[in-house]
């Protein structure tokens, strides 16, 4: 019978989801290096050749579903419409993500929470590309005269940040265990925030708000 040999890339790859299958399973907590390298029927030592620790081997998860989302937003970024409602469809395809994740797979609320904790550069950085990629749209809006003036970059984060309620992991998953439809908020608060970016005559100055 013939060995199959697998790349490094590919035995890391296998490392990735036997873990995350882990996880999802028992829970971050009470997985081990030694179960991961259990059901792969490989030594411990193994797993610590392509990851310094669980920590390190956990955020490459991070990063890999990350990657995978961005993959989709920036698909539904580039598809026709207009810049509105092309903002809407990235939105919706965000929250969409998290809430299954956080209201389907309890056994992610550990994951998050410990990425949460101890700011994960994998998180950070796919906040970052998300608040570009939606500043991008802004920009393409107010060239077609679709919405107000503004700092596009600035304004693709203030909307990231006013949907945060139905954007954040956590915040959803709370707000489904006290009952509230998510998908309804979210379009609410999604629609508020692209009304926001219609508007043509924005006050001069800041609101004082004392």
């Amino acid at each position: 019978m013939s060995i199959v040999r697998r790349t490094s890339e590919e035995t890391r790859q296998c490392i990735l989801v036997a873990a995350w299958d882990l996880f999802r399973q028992i829970g971050f907590r009470k997985t081990t290096i030694a179960d991961i390298a259990g059901a792969l029927g490989m030594s411990s030592a193994n797993i610590y050749r392509f990851f310094a620790s669980k920590d390190a081997l956990t955020e490459a998860i991070c990063r890999n579903m990350l990657g995978s989302l961005l993959e989709t937003v920036r698909a539904a970024a580039a598809a026709p419409g207009t810049a509105s409602e092309r903002i809407g469809s990235v939105l919706m395809i965000l929250h969409r993500n998290h809430r299954d994740q956080m209201t389907h797979e309890k056994r992610v609320h550990e994951v998050v929470a410990v990425a949460m904790e101890e700011n994960w550069g994998a998180i950070q950085e796919f906040i970052d590309t998300c608040d570009a990629l939606v500043g991008g749209l802004v920009a393409e809006g107010q060239a077609a005269g679709e919405f107000g003036p503004g700092d596009p970059v600035l304004l693709g984060k203030r909307t990231m940040e006013a949907c945060a309620g139905v954007l954040h992991p956590i915040l959803i998953a709370k707000c489904a265990g006290d009952g509230v439809d998510v998908d309804a908020l979210a379009r609410d608060i999604v629609a508020f925030a692209l009304r926001a970016l219609a508007n043509k005559n924005p006050p001069l100055a800041p609101l004082s708000l004392e």
